[in-house]
């Protein structure tokens, strides 16, 4: 087995398999660059299973390319994961390149890789033909999609019909990239999307959507501690037992350091019970619906208002937050509002 492995510990395993032709020795670029950012990559032997592959108690990353990310996907479907990442996937079938000259072409416009596969006397030509049948179910975990838009092997448009199928898929489509995406002339850029999705889910790294700053502040805000911890709540309310903030932070895209905090107040005040250990987390500790928002506005920013000290209207500003605290101690977090 082939394996790359960062100098310090571990973030996570990211399992490649290969697609038609190539060979172990062809990641060693991408294996390298991974290792540089914390990841062990390997490149399974024939015939191993994922035993072998992924280190224990470390995340776990499937990635496969061409055929190899079919494979990934079938696998995806009957071991546990993280995440599922699929490069130059052939749900339609393209044009077949007719000789070693255009086989290099439609697989790659890195002229270093180029020049990897006319070197390598183990790699197999001529195999981009045809290419098996997805597998029929979705997966279930986070799915990375990879591709390029001068792919002629395998055509962009049903893996774009794909990630619209995904709730939990993210797809990024290079500009003037083929077949071998992993090695193609952005594969720093496919390399980084790769670690970016790998730190989101094994280290809850969110990266926010860009927000427009007003130029004014509104007349009323609701801070994001109360909008993380609502989610977090309904998050619990919907699971049969404890839950890990891993797991909270991840479905509901709340950056993990900051629910941390959160789920510490919220439990001082009564709202979440907690558990320690493999089988632990995070529970409601009572029915979401007996639960108000007004309480976990409390729970997280003290109040509803905050007077600028000395305000000639400081008892309009109180009035106001006895109504606003009355109207949100009506109302629960799930359940008919």
């Amino acid at each position: 087995m082939t394996r790359w492995t960062p100098q310090g510990t571990s973030r996570g395993t990211v399992a490649v398999l290969p697609g038609r032709g190539e060979t172990p020795a062809l990641y060693e670029r991408f294996g390298r660059r991974l290792a540089a950012d914390g990841y062990t990559v390997v490149v399974p032997e024939p015939g191993s299973g994922p035993g072998e592959w992924f280190e224990p108690g470390a995340a776990r990353f499937l990635a496969g390319t061409d055929t190899g990310a079919l494979q990934a996907w079938q696998w995806a479907l009957d071991i546990e994961l993280d995440g599922l990442i699929l490069a130059g996937t052939p749900l339609a079938v393209g044009a077949r390149p007719a000789d070693r000259t255009e086989e290099i072409g439609v697989r790659t416009s890195c002229p270093v890789h180029r020049e990897l596969l006319e070197n390598d006397p183990d790699f197999g030509w001529g195999l981009l033909t045809g290419a098996p049948e997805p597998p029929e179910r979705l997966p279930e975990v986070p799915v990375l999609l990879l591709h390029g838009d001068a792919d002629t092997v395998a055509p962009v448009a049903p893996v774009a019909a794909l990630a619209a199928r995904l709730p939990q898929s993210s797809l990024a489509v290079f500009k003037d990239g083929v077949h071998d995406v992993l090695n193609d002339q952005h594969h720093r850029s496919a390399a980084a999307r790769i670690v970016l999705f790998c730190e989101e889910i094994a280290k809850g790294a969110v990266v926010l959507p860009e927000v427009p700053k007003p130029r004014r502040s509104a007349p009323v805000q609701v801070s994001a501690r109360v909008d993380y911890s609502l989610r977090a709540l309904r998050e619990l309310a919907g699971s049969a037992g404890p839950v890990k903030c891993a797991v909270i932070a991840r479905n509901q895209r709340i950056p993990l350091n900051s629910l941390v905090n959160l789920m510490i107040e919220l439990r001082r005040a009564g709202l979440v019970g907690s558990q320690r250990g493999c089988d632990g987390g995070y529970w409601l500790t009572r029915e979401a619906e007996k639960i108000t928002v007004g309480e976990v506005v409390r729970a997280v920013d003290g109040g509803v208002t905050s007077v600028h000290s000395g305000s000639p209207d400081a008892d309009l500003w109180r009035e106001l937050d006895r109504q606003v605290a009355d109207f949100l101690g009506r109302v629960p977090v799930v359940g008919d509002r």
